[in-house]
């Protein structure tokens, strides 16, 4: 009987010990998975069914965006209109007028990841022919503090397949044979000059 008068009192004991483990809700600082998902799929409407509407109410004013993806098929394959590793769209303004002359683009999110603040980063494809696209998204966000979104996208880094993109525009041919192999013969690999390690 003692015995069990101990083990109980050590029981209650080791309770009131036992610090609560409170479910917070870090809406007020954090962004949640549910808010990622609407950030992401945001950008995704904004490629699949563009609006100036929906770029005003999602992108910060000074939003920016940086691809060498869109560079490259902006410029066709050749080194210009704009160099490569430079920023693509340098405001919201900018990017609004490039894509809204675009056509609708298909667009599917495969994967979301995110952190508290973000970034968000999606992986998508779009099914395009005959060349399967595919490509990853890294959008930095802000918190609103005002309108209907809790989160805007700042700056977006996307890079994507952007060969297989030239070869459905037409822009670039690719020399294959019947069975879709490379009828130049298998590439080697790329060599770069050694450097003497100091």
């Amino acid at each position: 009987m003692r015995s069990t008068i101990i083990a109980a009192a050590a029981f209650a004991m080791g309770a009131l010990a036992t610090p609560l483990i409170q479910k917070r809700d870090c809406n007020d600082t954090c962004m949640t998975y549910d808010q990622a998902q609407v950030v992401g799929n945001n950008f995704k409407t904004l490629i699949a069914s563009y609006s100036n509407t929906l770029a005003d109410q999602v992108l910060t004013a000074d939003f920016t965006d940086y691809s060498d993806s869109v560079t490259e098929l902006i410029n066709s394959g050749c080194l210009g209109p704009q160099a490569l590793g430079s920023v693509t769209f340098d405001s919201r303004a900018s990017f609004e007028a490039g894509q809204a002359s675009q056509p609708a683009i298909p667009f599917t999110i495969t994967n979301l990841w995110y952190a508290c603040t973000g970034p968000v980063v999606i992986r998508w494809q779009s099914a395009q022919s005959p060349e399967l696209v595919t490509g990853n998204i890294v959008m930095e966000t802000e918190r609103s503090t005002s309108g209907s979104e809790p989160w805007l996208i700042k700056t977006v880094y996307s890079e994507f397949n952007s060969g297989a993109w030239l070869v459905n525009l037409g822009v670039f041919k690719p020399n294959c044979t019947a069975d879709g192999n490379n009828a130049g013969g298998q590439v080697g690999k790329r060599s770069l000059p050694m450097l003497p390690f100091a």
